[in-house]
């Protein structure tokens, strides 16, 4: 048998993805025949069980792996069952349901596929549980495997195989690491849609890894390794360069450190022995100055008591002074005021007419006070005047008035009647002709009458539609005399009087008050007058004892300012004398204290200065001289130097520290500080010479890193052969309408270029090139180089690190008949959908082809779904092409495709779908002799 028959024979599933049974043919070409979502797809997708095996490279579009399962895996007795013809005989792969978790196991024999083998004798499928042992009923030695150990079997991994295991090598792969990349590629050959530009490019670079020195280049970090000698030189000089004015002032200092180190060293003997000899000094001094000042205090003291004493006196005659002065002031004052007045009895008299004028008007307030209030006053006022009114009309009518008139007319009781009824004004009116009542009839008044007593039953007047009880009035009218009316009217007159005078003082009593108040205020004036003028009188008889004894104390206090001026010259020489021995107590003093405070301030009982002479110094040419007036000005001066030397160590460690922060660190290995500096100092003098030793390191670290770059530029064109070795193989066969169809990588410009610039700077040291250091044509300072540099820094941090992968893209180059060859870089958009799946196709199997052995061939299948999308032209070259590539065509369309070894439609049994050989179509090429 030939090596191109081996291969896979046919796929069986049983139970499984909605097929009760379904036998189709993988030895040939094959076309399956049914309508869309009618289960080809899920019939060629069963055969990732057998072929992938790993869940994680399996495809199965948009459903989840659990409803897949359960798909493919309803129950215990579901199977997917491969057989396939190797080498060593006709063997079967199988998948088979565990039952509730719908999960499945792998099994495997040496032997033909045998569908009775998995049936029992009622027709029922067997049950996992019992699937070995029927298995081996029948002479079938099947064994369960787990999928890595079935994977190993089937990819030929001989070192994870048992020795007893068969050979069921269906993949024999060149290099069997890439095992799982041939899965890969295989699902996308099984689902030709899902195959896209950047998986080719993915997969090509699996397939030719084994070509390519594909190492991955973190290219920041073997820069930095490389370059970390170069840079930290370079950062070394460029920091001492950057702070070379730092750097000359610290040289400055230590130069000021060493002198003051050779002056301390100096001075320190001479201050030891001035403090030891100052407290001697200090006693005696402070001795005779305070005898002095003592004896001066006494003196001081002596005067002070005389000068006491002359205040005291001066005082008390100046109170005397000022006491008698007062009154000869008072009396000249008095004596102006009262001029004009000739004796006391003038006050007096005016005195008692204001305080008359003040009681009558204080006796007028407290009645107003004690009255009602003015509307009151005024009600009573007019009703006074009313009353007087009356009594006038009754004196005036007192011979002649209605009243009389009645008791002439009337007889007793009809008078007493109208007196009670008539109102008193009414009864005092005239009945004289003209005035207000007429007795013009008196016969018919009389009988108005008569008819008006009728209406009187004993006391009750009854009248039509009113009744009155006149018991309850009196008369309202009684004759008086002239005289009576007289008295009474001049009783109202006075009365109004009294009220009308009452109510102008209510009505201005606040006035009346204020004038109270004002008539009060100048009696009050004139009682201090006239007291003012008893002591005006008692001035006037004492005014010449008063101008003597005023004149006297002038006398005396003259002399005692004399005599306390002199006192006063002489306490202030003496005060002043003191004063100056104060001070040279106070600057003696004061000195003490320095020196006892720059005693206890010393900086030179503490290191360095104990041992200041071991240490690098200047020796001092100065003369020192000591001397014990100057003592505090010179160990002031001393312990100045010694903080000025402590400051400068202090200052130069800040600095030092400073100029680490800034990157200095070179010399930090020294043995000290000091020593530190030197080298420091001995370096930027030579800053010169330190270039082109930096230089020289930037040439090496150059080289070493391109180095590196040239491994990826290599694998590059490494990559770039063998695709063109590729397209050769995918070229063989013309591919559709497409004169061209190439798959190319394309360089990353920018990128292969930055490479390309760090190799050829390379090549130029290597070649004795000379750049000259911080020149724009120096290693560290070429802008080509370092914007290279840069590129692959970025691009090495934005992709993780620099691979081949990163150096290229892969474009597709297509061209029809006719037509110039056009790029694209997505291969779905290359072309029409035809001719892209044909490429996808051709491509994945070529993939395929490129990884497997070529010394053994186990022809598998592939997958091509809406093939009626193809011509039949198209169609025979790819199942030609398939065949060179190791793979029989599987093709899926509603209409078979007669290009085809075999036509398989998909029949329908009690609702599921259902392929036997008796449904296998086996087409066969008509003769040329008979196609006519």
């Amino acid at each position: 048998m030939s090596l191109a028959q081996y291969g896979f024979q046919k796929l069986v599933l049983l139970n499984s993805a909605g097929y009760s049974r379904a036998e189709l043919p993988l030895d040939d070409s094959v076309s399956i025949i049914a309508p869309n979502n009618t289960g080809k797809t899920s019939l060629i997708n069963a055969l990732q069980f057998l072929l992938i095996l790993n869940k994680q490279h399996m495809d199965f579009g948009a459903h989840s792996p659990e409803n897949t399962r359960r798909f493919y895996f309803p129950d215990n007795s579901s199977y997917i069952l491969l057989e396939v013809l190797l080498p060593s005989g006709m063997a079967v792969i199988g998948c088979v349901g565990k039952g509730l978790s719908h999960d499945y196991e792998y099994f495997a024999y040496q032997g033909s596929l045998e569908l009775d083998d998995y049936r029992l004798q009622n027709g029922h499928l067997v049950a996992q549980p019992k699937l070995i042992s029927r298995l081996f009923e029948c002479g079938k030695p099947a064994k369960i495997y787990q999928q890595a150990d079935l994977l190993a079997l089937l990819y030929g991994n001989r070192q994870k195989q048992r020795s007893d295991d068969p050979d069921l090598t269906i993949f024999p792969l060149e290099f069997t690491s890439q095992s799982g990349t041939y899965q890969r590629i295989l699902t996308r050959t099984l689902r030709l849609d899902r195959l896209d530009s950047r998986e080719v490019k993915t997969y090509l670079l699996e397939i030719f890894k084994n070509d390519l020195q594909d190492r991955s280049v973190d290219f920041k970090s073997e820069w930095d390794k490389n370059f970390a000698d170069v840079n930290y030189d370079k950062s070394q000089y460029d920091a001492v360069f950057r702070n070379k004015a730092l750097i000359e002032s610290m040289e400055n200092s230590q130069q000021i450190r060493l002198g003051l180190r050779g002056k301390i060293i100096q001075w320190r003997p001479l201050i030891e022995q001035g403090l030891n000899d100052w407290e001697a000094h200090f006693q005696n001094s402070s001795i005779q100055l305070q005898q002095r000042f003592e004896s001066l205090t006494t003196e001081i003291g002596t005067l002070e008591h005389r000068q006491k004493a002359i205040f005291q006196d001066q005082a008390n005659a100046n109170i005397a002074l000022k006491e008698h002065e007062k009154k000869e002031t008072r009396f000249q004052e008095l004596t102006v005021r009262f001029q004009f007045v000739s004796d006391a009895m003038q006050l007096e008299k005016q005195r008692q007419a204001l305080q008359e004028q003040r009681d009558d008007l204080v006796t007028r307030i407290k009645n107003a006070e004690q009255h009602q209030s003015s509307d009151a006053i005024k009600r009573n006022i007019a009703k006074i005047r009313k009353e007087r009114d009356e009594l006038n009309l009754q004196l005036t009518n007192l011979n002649d008035n209605f009243y009389l008139q009645l008791q002439k007319l009337l007889p007793k009781s009809s008078f007493d009647l109208l007196t009670r009824l008539l109102a008193k004004s009414v009864l005092s009116l005239s009945v004289t002709e003209g005035n207000a009542i007429n007795l013009h009839d008196k016969s018919a008044f009389q009988s108005f009458i008569g008819v008006l007593e009728s209406k009187l039953s004993g006391n009750l007047l009854k009248l039509p539609g009113f009744s009155l009880d006149i018991s309850a009035l009196e008369a309202n009218l009684t004759i008086k005399t002239a005289y009576e009316l007289e008295t009474e009217i001049d009783d109202c007159t006075r009365q109004l009087a009294e009220l009308e005078k009452l109510f102008q003082t209510v009505e201005t009593l606040a006035q009346q008050k204020q004038k109270q108040t004002g008539l009060e205020r100048q009696i009050k004036a004139l009682d201090n007058d006239i007291q003012d003028y008893q002591e005006l009188v008692s001035l006037k008889e004492s005014e010449s004892t008063r101008l003597q004894t005023i004149a006297e104390i002038q006398r005396n206090i003259a002399g005692l300012d004399q005599e306390e001026s002199t006192l006063a010259d002489n306490k202030n020489n003496l005060s002043a004398i003191q004063a100056s021995l104060k001070t040279e107590q106070g600057e003696l003093q004061s000195q003490h204290q320095r020196i006892n405070a720059a005693r206890h301030q010393r900086l030179d009982q503490q290191p360095p200065f104990n041992f200041l002479e071991q240490l690098p110094f200047l020796p001092c040419m100065e003369a020192a001289a000591l001397a014990m007036s100057a003592l505090a000005d010179q160990i002031e001066n001393y312990n100045r130097d010694c903080q000025k030397l402590r400051q400068i160590d202090d200052n130069l460690g800040l600095q030092l520290g400073k100029l680490h922060q800034e990157g200095v660190s070179k010399f930090q290995t020294q043995d000290s500080a000091e020593q530190e500096l030197v080298a420091l100092f001995n370096y930027t003098a030579q800053l010169s010479q330190e270039q082109a030793s930096i230089e020289r390191k930037a040439r090496s670290a150059v080289v070493q890193v391109a180095a590196i770059l040239r491994d990826l530029r290599n694998s590059l064109e490494s990559f770039k052969r063998r695709m063109r070795e590729f397209n050769n193989k995918i070229n063989r066969r013309q591919l559709s309408d497409l004169k061209v169809f190439k798959i190319e990588p394309r360089e990353e410009d920018a990128l292969v270029k930055a490479i390309q610039t760090l190799i050829s700077t390379s090549e130029q040291v290597d070649s004795g090139n000379s750049f000259d250091l911080f020149d724009h044509n120096a290693v560290l300072d070429d802008k080509e180089l370092n914007k290279a540099k840069d590129l692959l820094i970025k691009e090495g941090e934005a992709r993780g690190s620099l691979r081949v992968e990163h150096l290229f893209r892969l474009v597709f180059i297509i061209a029809k008949e006719g037509q110039e060859p056009a790029e694209f870089e997505d291969i779905d958009s290359a072309a029409s959908n035809g001719t892209v799946l044909m490429a996808k196709l051709i491509t994945g199997l070529a993939m395929l082809n490129q990884m497997q052995d070529p010394r053994k061939q186990i022809k598998t299948a592939c997958y091509l779904d809406e093939a009626a999308s193809l011509d039949q032209y198209n169609q025979h070259n790819l199942i030609e092409t398939a065949a060179e590539f190791g793979f029989s065509l599987i093709f899926a369309s509603p209409e078979p495709q007669i290009t085809a070894r075999y036509c398989v439609p998909i029949g329908n049994v009690q609702g599921k779908n259902y392929i036997s050989r008796l449904n296998w179509q086996i087409l066969e090429a008509i003769p040329p002799e008979n196609q006519a």
